[in-house]
């Protein structure tokens, strides 16, 4: 061996003991693409190239990802009508066909998601999350008829970073309003929710396609190391205190633990399915028909179905109104799992299930307001303690920490 190449080997074994001197050294590699592209953007033209954003595609890159399976058809031009930018920039993309394309109906009202910043690429691609809307659309949308967009092409590049998504704009198409992540939804809407996401898990049941995503145990792993997770969210306990039930008041540590141990369960004694991975009522939408549906694949996840379950009640319901729904909610959810294929527990069982996987939808949001300085502020904190104020009062009032025996 020489020199070099055990120097090299010693970096890699380091690199795989530390987690986040890993990320380190890829984020360093993402700025360094990125620099490269502000000297000389990238043009793309293949379906290989993965455009910096939706308005630096191409005629040509369009005609490549859309028109593939439609032989003679093209992309004439198209255009950028309205946008957003937040964790990842969000357009509007109208696109006109020649005659070949036109004749073949292909989609016309589409929307475009991209990493495009680089603070955008770092959290997309520290989360470990890179590759969630690519699996979805291009692997397993097509294997559930749940409310959710289509998908019509979907690549990361794993050097930059880059990604880019295009998909059913469902605005134009199904008349679809964004829930707000503190809007209280009915009950109606609340059964109609979770018929959703049985219908999902019921269809991906133990489907061998999960088996490329990421499974619960690894998306903690991931957070601990991108945001020091466990430190973060007992920041977050001081500064939403005000929200918590006071029987968890000092027990960071605890809940910290009985999250780790809930998706330890969810990813070694449950059946796998596919999760949606971010289930909160933030990342909802409902149709003109008065359809739930979810939007944002970026995490979906493979693992035990009451992790979502868990997560779109305690983080959708005024504590008030789960009190009331919940058991209802489940009996809807345990008939539409069965209904769509699923191996649906008795109510005895599921109901553990979801008291032990309640503890991460509170986590998640308190890592979120306890972020340090220098980490993005991915939610803003009045949001944070909403929603930390609905999910704490899950844990409490369901006894979670008795489910798990700890």
């Amino acid at each position: 061996m020489t020199a070099i190449s055990a120097f090299s080997s010693s970096v890699n074994e380091f690199l795989q003991r530390d987690p986040r001197a890993a990320l380190g050294v890829q984020a360093m590699g993402v700025l360094g693409c990125a620099l490269a592209e502000k000297v000389r953007p990238p043009t793309p033209r293949t379906a290989a190239d993965v455009p910096i954003s939706g308005s630096h595609v191409t005629p040509e890159w369009l005609t490549a990802v859309l028109c593939r399976g439609v032989p003679g058809a093209h992309v004439v031009s198209f255009s950028n009508p309205s946008g957003s930018s937040g964790s990842t920039e969000r357009l509007a993309l109208r696109v006109v066909y020649d005659d070949a394309g036109q004749r073949a109906g292909l989609p016309t009202e589409l929307f475009t998601k991209a990493g495009t910043k680089v603070s955008q690429r770092l959290l997309t691609g520290g989360a470990g999350v890179l590759h969630g809307e690519e699996h979805f659309y291009m692997s397993l949308r097509d294997k559930t008829t749940m409310e959710a967009p289509r998908g019509y092409w979907a690549k990361a590049d794993n050097r930059s970073w880059r990604s880019i998504t295009i998909m059913e704009d469902i605005v134009a198409t199904r008349g679809a309003r964004f829930v707000g992540p503190t809007e209280r939804l009915t009950e109606d809407q609340m059964h109609d929710l979770v018929r959703t996401l049985a219908c999902m898990h019921g269809q991906l049941w133990e489907d061998p396609a999960i088996t490329v995503l990421r499974t619960l145990r690894q998306y903690i792993d991931r957070a601990s190391a991108m945001v020091a997770a466990r430190d973060r969210a007992a920041v977050g306990m001081d500064r939403a205190a005000q929200e918590i039930p006071a029987r968890l008041h000092g027990q960071a540590d605890r809940i910290y633990e009985a999250t780790v141990r809930s998706l330890n369960i969810g990813t070694n004694e449950m059946p796998q399915t596919l999760l949606h991975g971010d289930a909160h009522v933030g990342q909802t939408y409902v149709t003109a028909e008065g359809k739930m549906g979810y939007a944002d694949w970026h995490h979906c996840l493979r693992g035990g179905w009451a992790f979502d379950f868990a997560y779109a009640v305690n983080s959708a319901c005024e504590p008030e109104d789960r009190r009331e729904w919940e058991r209802g909610l489940m009996e809807t959810y345990l008939n539409s799992l069965a209904e769509y294929g699923g191996a649906a527990p008795s109510f005895d069982d599921a109901w553990l299930s979801y008291r032990q996987q309640s503890f991460w939808p509170l986590t998640a949001w308190l890592f979120t307001i306890g972020r340090a300085w220098y980490q993005p502020e991915m939610q803003p904190v009045d949001r944070c303690k909403a929603i930390i104020r609905r999910t704490a009062a899950a844990v409490d009032d369901l006894d979670a920490f008795g489910a798990l025996g700890i």
